[in-house]
């Protein structure tokens, strides 16, 4: 069984984007409440929590403060999650040990199993514009307007993650469990080439012609620096920092954007041609 994920752009009210930013902020608290616990068990005992103990404890925790009771159950369970994931990575040599999140780093929240709800899905554009709009309910959050620009086999969902990007954008990522293929296609590609990517240009094709290198970051290098020296002359926190923040943010995701689009839509251009690299 592999997964795959699914990722969507999603649309939201004023009043949602604020709930989902107030959940983020829970869950990030609860988090570190976590963390903390499990620092004071083992100073106490020389013995660290289990991953059954640490999702106990998150619903301990969601019962006792007020706070954390806006976020779903089996959401503060999956905080409960990350930090037993984290400090497993941390045992087996593969990352820092976990250490106190802050709110501005904490961007995503999962639904495993319950308390989503995608509906109303309709047909919307003409020609290669069509795409499909779908409705999608998140239990404490609110609603949210999903473009679907690929078909998504809801039946096959193991896990929905909604992200919040610095940009201000939100994204809906789908979980999707999928049988393993044994072996490949016994089809032969009519049309084959061979592409070897470089610096100097994007893609050169085996068959002699070549993709000229966008160069992205030149044309987006001046843009960055204005932004970036508003934002050092911000004072911390204060609201025209957040606001500065946001614009550097949807600079940098529009340059990564542009870089990853080049090579598709660069390839797309020759037809059906199956490509090596």
């Amino acid at each position: 069984m592999r997964v795959r994920a699914y990722r969507f752009r999603a649309y939201a009210s004023k009043t949602t984007a604020r709930v989902l930013k107030t959940q983020l902020e829970a869950a990030c608290e609860l988090y570190n409440a976590l963390l903390h616990a499990e620092q004071g068990e083992y100073e106490k005992n020389k013995h660290t929590m289990n991953k059954t103990e640490l999702r106990q404890l998150a619903l301990d925790l969601r019962k006792q403060n007020q706070e954390f009771q806006v976020l779903h159950f089996q959401v503060a369970q999956q905080v409960a999650d990350r930090f037993y994931q984290a400090r497993e990575r941390f045992f087996d040599g593969l990352a820092n040990k976990p250490k106190k999140k802050k709110p501005l780093r904490y961007l995503s929240l999962v639904y495993p199993q319950s308390g989503w709800k995608l509906s109303n899905t309709r047909d919307v554009g003409q020609g290669k514009n069509k795409k499909k709009k779908a409705r999608l309910y998140l239990s404490k959050i609110g609603f949210f307007t999903l473009i679907l620009h690929r078909e998504l086999p809801l039946k096959r969902v193991s896990q929905v993650r909604v992200k919040l990007y610095p940009s201000g954008r939100i994204y809906v990522i789908f979980l999707v469990e999928e049988a393993e293929t044994l072996g490949q296609s016994s089809k032969e590609p009519k049309n084959a080439v061979g592409v070897d990517l470089g610096l100097t240009r994007l893609a050169t094709l085996s068959d002699g012609r070549y993709l000229e290198h966008p160069k992205p970051l030149e044309r987006s290098l001046e843009r960055i620096r204005v932004l970036q020296r508003s934002l050092s002359r911000k004072r911390f926190l204060s609201n025209n920092w957040l606001k500065a923040r946001m614009k550097l943010a949807k600079e940098h995701e529009h340059l990564k954007d542009f870089r990853r689009d080049s090579l598709n839509l660069g390839l797309s251009s020759h037809g059906s041609t199956t490509f090596w690299c």
